[in-house]
């Protein structure tokens, strides 16, 4: 693996050059000689055999991987997390390299505001593919080059509540969160400063031939991509929550957790679960107390019981979202809180497709966000016992290269309590029309 590494390092400065930076002048006469082509097609053949010898090292390392066993990770998969860093680093390297050399291709950040309640019922921003999620929406305003983006953080309570049939009309539950500074800041960093093009075209190889989420371990070490809440929308949503800064915490399936740094300060210790050493090895790093767990399995957490209990975009993913539910209520104490979020409207996607049984699918439905996020509540949520406290609207963002440095789904936040599990109340005939109603448009 060291004369691969070695060959990298050397592809580096190949690879940096983005292919789209080798262009034509508009309106020039074109090329008298060979070279621009070769030269392209040059940079071409680097950029592949630098992937090829990316994806080949994280082969080698895979298999250096021990056996796994649920619970704190042994001293020898540490040893072979040397080697994930390694990759990881020389990943890293290249793409700060690509940034030094060519420059970040940045983007000025003139305005981040919240989307207006016009532009949410015309469904302003909405994207349309079949390769798009729908989720997804354009946060630009304009062309990108004005720097003017708007993130969606209204809903229409009235509606929600009608759609919930009684379910989430509690005092305070359907109170929406206002974009903050933090978040704002967070976007400006993006746009001055995106991924590597590099990065990104070793994630997109990667994520094809390994677990997707290692994909990013080893692509973007020191870059954290995704984003949700600031720690003081988190302190907003979580006041009032079991012994408060003495409480402690498990977020199920952490990712990179990225998302769990945020909330992380308001308990005073926090369980990272994940299915990966890779993914569980990142996590120790961000010095968070990560554990193996494809269960729930106390004896593998460390703890018998949690007072706060996260799962964030994961219930879409997970083999069994029923099951899940059932096995994290077990950790909760009778007056435990779950913090549950959801892309709007979901689509549910086996993050595992690979390996083990086939993903139950769930009844959750709607073509929009009030749609679908009642029909959450209903079919799952309150089935499971789990009880609304808050249902917020945030932006998921996901920091990207300079071709996207910032992209957005739309999601719901919940904040729950423990319950018993019952089914929801009837809808009432005016209940709003349940998951056909389109009125806000395909957002």
């Amino acid at each position: 693996m060291i004369w691969q590494t070695i060959a990298c390092i050397f592809l580096a400065v190949a690879v940096a050059v983005p292919l789209s930076r080798v262009s034509v002048v508009p309106g020039a006469p074109p090329p008298t000689t060979g070279w621009p082509a070769l030269r392209r097609r040059g940079f071409e053949l680097a950029r592949d055999v630098y992937v090829e010898l990316v994806c080949d090292s994280v082969a080698v390392v895979q298999k250096l991987q021990p056996t796994a066993a649920p619970g704190a990770t042994t001293w020898r998969s540490a040893v072979a997390n040397v080697a994930v860093w390694w990759v990881s680093l020389v990943v890293a390297c290249v793409g700060r390299v690509e940034q030094l050399l060519f420059g970040a291709a940045r983007l000025p950040c003139v305005e981040v505001r919240e989307a207006t309640d016009t532009e949410l019922r015309h469904g302003a921003g909405a994207l349309a593919g079949k390769s798009i999620l729908p989720s997804a929406y354009d946060l630009w305003v304009g062309p990108r080059s004005a720097g003017r983006l708007r993130l969606r953080y209204g809903y229409d309570a009235a509606r929600l509540k009608a759609l919930g049939g009684g379910e989430l009309d509690g005092a305070g539950v359907c109170v929406p969160l206002e974009l903050d500074g933090p978040t704002r800041d967070w976007v400006g960093a993006r746009l001055a400063r995106p991924g590597a093009d590099s990065r990104l075209v070793v994630w997109r190889t990667l994520k094809n031939r390994v677990y997707h989420y290692d994909a990013g371990v080893f692509a973007f070490l020191g870059f954290p991509r995704n984003y949700m809440l600031s720690e003081p929308q988190w302190a907003d949503l979580l006041g009032g929550r079991p012994r408060g800064k003495s409480g402690t915490a498990i977020d199920v399936g952490a990712g990179d957790g990225s998302l769990t740094a945020a909330f992380r300060p308001l308990f005073a210790s926090v369980v990272a679960t994940e299915v990966t050493l890779p993914m569980v090895h990142r996590l120790k790093a961000l010095k968070l107390d990560a554990r193996l767990a494809e269960a729930l399995d106390p004896k593998a957490l460390g703890r018998d019981a949690f007072d706060v209990a996260f799962i964030m975009n994961v219930l879409d993913r997970c083999k069994d979202p029923h099951a899940l539910l059932r096995d994290t209520r077990a950790l909760l104490p009778d007056d435990g809180w779950l913090v549950v979020s959801v892309v709007m409207p979901p689509t549910q996607s086996d993050a595992m497709a690979r390996v083990g049984a086939k993903q139950r699918r769930w009844a959750v439905a709607g073509a929009d966000f009030e749609a679908a996020a009642a029909s959450l509540v209903r079919e799952l949520l309150l089935p499971s016992g789990f009880e609304p406290l808050r249902l917020v609207r945030v932006p998921y963002l996901c920091a990207g290269d300079r071709h996207s440095p910032v992209a957005a789904l739309d999601a719901a936040v919940l904040v729950l309590r423990k319950a018993e599990p019952r089914e929801p109340r009837p809808l009432d005939g005016g209940g709003g029309g349940g998951g056909d109603d389109h009125s806000h448009g395909p957002n």
